[in-house]
């Protein structure tokens, strides 16, 4: 018969189990607190190596202080400043905005026509002395009334100022020259060389003189320093001569337009004297066109 176990062994078990509870929990709590400490020494150290490498590359000097490290502030240049930065940026940003709300008439040329910081007429423009003879064909000056206003553009001003200047021509004319001519006879190498003296000379419709040509205009003035006296027309100076086949023409001949609507005076190797257009100039230039005939004045 087995023996059985009276109380007070029992009672003694239940006592080991509760000691050995407290025991781990001891041993649990001693645990942590290592770990804990373990830890704790870790931030430390790396605390310590940072503060070595701070100083090691920055050469700061350090203050310690409830265990945080407080680096002095490094000196910042002028230029990078934060107030000197907000600064700059304020100056640049009114001297956009300024620069936005200029008055229209320091941008418009329009605008200061009218408020009288310059002229308002576009002949007192074209007969200026200062004027500067460009093209430019997006500016207009504008003629300002208290009821109405009337726009002149550039090449408005431009042909004004041909005008001006071809009225204002007092040299001898092509009847002078007829007159008295320079050359007592055609010669080829003379007339280009007349030719080209008028090289750049503006093209003015109806112009026959050295301040502006039209291209009949232009062939008679040459002529008329050899002595010959050219109608000022194209028609009347197809009729004027003797027809020659294109590959018998010679510098000095005349270059007619099949359609009778230019001419020019041919300088050899396909190309021409001529005044072309309306804003162009009296050019030597390829004759553009195979729809020709030329025209060769009689000798004197």
């Amino acid at each position: 018969m087995a023996k059985q176990t009276n109380g007070r062994h029992r009672a003694d078990v239940q006592v080991n189990v509760f000691e050995t509870m407290e025991l781990r929990s001891r041993r649990s709590i001693r645990e942590s607190e290592r770990k804990r400490s373990s830890r704790s020494d870790k931030r430390a150290a790396k605390r310590a190596l940072k503060v070595q490498q701070v100083i090691a590359a920055q050469g700061n000097q350090l203050e310690t202080s409830s265990g945080y490290v407080l680096t002095s502030k490094p000196k910042v240049k002028f230029s990078k400043r934060r107030d000197v930065r907000n600064f700059i940026t304020m100056l640049t940003a009114s001297g956009i905005i300024t620069t936005v709300g200029l008055p229209a008439y320091a941008f418009s040329p329009d605008v200061a026509a009218m408020a009288r910081f310059s002229t308002t007429n576009a002949a007192d423009v074209a007969n200026a002395a200062d004027t500067q003879h460009l093209t430019v064909a997006a500016v207009n000056t504008v003629n300002f009334d208290r009821t109405h206003y009337q726009s002149a553009s550039a090449a408005e001003i431009e042909r004004m100022l041909t005008a001006s200047r071809y009225i204002s021509y007092s040299g001898p004319t092509a009847a002078d020259f007829v007159s008295n001519p320079p050359f007592s006879k055609l010669d080829a190498t003379n007339i280009l060389k007349v030719a080209n003296k008028y090289v750049g000379t503006p093209y003015v419709f109806g112009g026959e003189n050295p301040n502006g040509f039209d291209c009949s205009g232009y062939v008679r003035f040459v002529f008329a320093q050899f002595g010959t006296d050219l109608p000022h027309s194209v028609i009347g100076q197809s009729r004027f001569g003797i027809k020659v086949k294109p590959e018998d023409a010679l510098p000095g001949d005349i270059v007619v337009l099949n359609d009778l609507s230019h001419d020019g005076i041919y300088a050899g190797n396909g190309n021409f004297y001529h005044a072309p257009r309306p804003g162009d100039t009296v050019k030597l230039a390829p004759i553009f066109t195979s729809n020709v005939f030329f025209i060769r004045l009689a000798t004197n």
